[in-house]
């Protein structure tokens, strides 16, 4: 049985259900592997939870799985490369946290026409959303020379199946004073490049009703988990960004989940550095509707 440390692990995801923690992992075999424990120290491999089926619209590339529970069943959300060249998140369906997961529709839940990754789950009230990352190859703004990610929002049906209505864009990386003083400099398609990055959007309501969303930017040499808190309380915004990483060791792609003890933890990878990425949770506090890091497990 692996401990914590001895698992390369991209975009770590957190089930606690029942008495069990479930990490969701992608691996280059094009599949979704799911780790079991008791402690968030000592994990067991499960057998493979989702392959991409020979039939799919997409082909390769499974990056940041993780799963919610909705209406009494798990919908895995994972990110894949579709055959025209754009990435987009599919949701696949599953009575048990273990799968196998089915996907729901041969097609992204994320608009077809847009190159988007990491979508994520947030349901407000009654109302499911999906929160997502218009990334590259589509996002190249001439005027700024430089690829700018973006934050988007949809809200969807209750079986994860189509979007209601028309996706929103809740802001764009290069509008975080953070990530627009230290853009990701990098070598694309033969030439060196700028890119503002806009990784893993990830929403929760404060105890006090605030909304806050984290999300990472690769900054130049580093990786970075930043927050924004919505300034009307509601999912449209306005997004204030606040002025203060949440964790900037070069390490992201946060999210966040209770202990069996009752205890908020937030789970990433860290260091930004294949192939040494490691799954680390941290014990995070919230006051005035604000996340802070206490320590770490």
């Amino acid at each position: 049985m692996p401990r914590r440390d001895e698992l390369r692990v991209r975009d770590p995801f957190v089930v606690a259900y029942e008495d069990t923690y479930y990490l969701y992992v992608g691996k280059a075999d094009n599949t979704v592997y799911c780790y079991t424990s008791n402690n968030l120290e000592d994990w067991q491999e499960m057998a493979a939870v989702f392959t991409i089926p020979k039939d799919s619209w997409s082909y390769r590339d499974v990056w940041a799985p993780e799963v919610h529970r909705l209406n009494g069943k798990f919908y895995l959300f994972v990110s894949l490369k579709g055959r025209n060249g754009l990435r987009g998140t599919q949701v696949a369906v599953s009575d048990t946290p273990v799968g196998p997961f089915v996907p729901v529709t041969n097609r992204p839940i994320t608009p077809a026409g847009q190159s988007c990754i990491d979508a994520t789950l947030f349901v407000d009230g009654d109302v499911p959303y999906i929160i997502y990352s218009h990334d590259w190859p589509d996002n190249y703004v001439k005027d700024k020379d430089a690829y700018i990610g973006e934050i988007w929002a949809a809200q969807v049906d209750s079986d994860l199946v189509n979007i209601v209505g028309e996706p929103f864009r809740l802001f764009a990386s290069d509008e975080s004073p953070i990530s627009s003083k230290t853009p990701h400099h990098i070598e694309y398609e033969g030439k060196e490049t700028i890119r503002y990055g806009s990784d893993a959007p990830f929403m929760q309501r404060m105890t006090g009703g605030e909304l806050l969303l984290t999300w990472s930017p690769y900054l130049d040499g580093n990786y970075v988990v930043l927050s924004v808190v919505s300034q009307s309380g509601n999912i449209r915004g306005p997004w204030k960004h606040l002025p203060e990483p949440l964790f900037d060791k070069n390490g992201g792609h946060a999210m966040f989940f209770k202990t069996f003890e009752g205890k908020q933890m937030m789970c990433l990878h860290q260091p930004e550095c294949p192939p040494m990425e490691r799954t680390h949770f941290f014990y995070v506090e919230e006051k005035e509707g604000i996340l802070g890091i206490k320590a770490e497990l």
